[in-house]
């Protein structure tokens, strides 16, 4: 029999071999264990994102118990107002209907509605000639600025806003042939005051010319006619709310104009007519709703199921 005798020096090479195949194979698991650790951590955040958008889905879903339309003149079967009495679902957390926006499908087409505290109406025209002066926007209860429009300036001429009832009165430099504004935050301002500009010179003196420079804008309250074709607002006790946040205590009236954007195709919202509303959360919870309005209306003022 013979016996096979290895030298050392083939003895050593296949060791080296054997360690070279070992630490690639500990290369190769460990990059592969790092792969499954990222794409772990990355399926668990993306599972707990969606959990979170999920439970907001159902936690923050607003529950329509009402759906109730006014009648404003019965002979024409318009409607005047749109009324939708909501509350928070079973189980969910407050909802800030401020941030909560309605998609309106109807006989005038379609319109994303959003919410505003107040609703006013003022119209005045442009600035004309010298000395001319003007309020350009509507002053509602709870205004911050108003927008001044002025004609034709000389050095040193200034606009002059007052509250008539004394509450506030703010003075500033005017800007020629353009827009200006003026905050009147610190004006408490109440329905049904008077906001006064007037343009000044540089001596202070109240200046007159062909166009009046003194122009008065009354503050007008809250009208539901007066709510704009991308607007809805809020209601509880009768009056608009600020602030509406549903919760477990509160419950509250949305209100909507049927006589603009996409329920008005030439007449206000109307017997017969159909219209869909999705009432979108802030967290993208949606309700959907259809207003179908009777084919006959009796009685002007008369509270119809929609």
């Amino acid at each position: 029999m013979f016996e096979k005798v290895i030298n050392e020096e083939e003895r050593g090479q296949v060791g080296i071999g054997t360690l070279i195949v070992f630490i690639a194979m500990v290369l190769v698991a460990a990059i592969a264990a790092g792969v499954l650790i990222n794409t772990a951590g990355f399926l668990q955040t993306q599972a707990e994102a969606t959990g979170e958008e999920s439970t907001d889905l159902v936690s923050e879903r607003i529950d329509v118990n009402s759906e109730v339309g006014i009648v404003s003149d019965a002979s024409a079967g318009e409607l005047g107002e749109i009324r939708l009495g909501v509350a928070g679902a079973a189980g969910a957390d407050q909802i800030d209907l401020s941030e909560t926006t309605i998609q309106a499908v109807g006989p005038g087409g379609q319109q994303n509605l959003v919410f505003t505290p107040v609703a006013y109406a003022y119209n005045v025209p442009d600035a004309s000639g010298p000395d001319a002066i003007t309020i350009q926007n509507t002053i509602s209860v709870d205004e911050q600025t108003v927008e001044v429009d002025v004609g034709s300036l000389s050095n040193g001429d200034q606009i002059q806003v007052t509250n008539q009832d004394g509450s506030g009165s703010v003075t500033v430099d005017a800007e020629d042939s353009q827009i200006n504004t003026i905050d009147i935050s610190s004006f408490s301002i109440s329905s049904g005051d008077s906001i006064q500009a007037e343009l000044l010179d540089s001596s202070g003196n109240s200046l007159s010319g062909p166009v009046t420079a003194t122009q008065t804008a009354s503050v007008e309250t809250n009208s539901i006619s007066e709510l704009g074709p991308n607007e809805f607002a809020v209601e509880s006790g009768g009056s608009f709310v600020a602030n509406p946040v549903l919760n477990d205590d509160e419950q509250y009236t949305v209100v909507i104009n049927p006589g603009q954007g996409a329920f008005d195709d030439g007449t206000a919202f109307e017997q017969g007519q159909t219209a869909t509303l999705d009432i979108v959360s802030p967290s993208s919870a949606t309700t959907s709703i259809e207003l179908a309005a009777p084919d006959l209306f009796t009685a002007d003022d008369e509270a119809v199921r929609l």
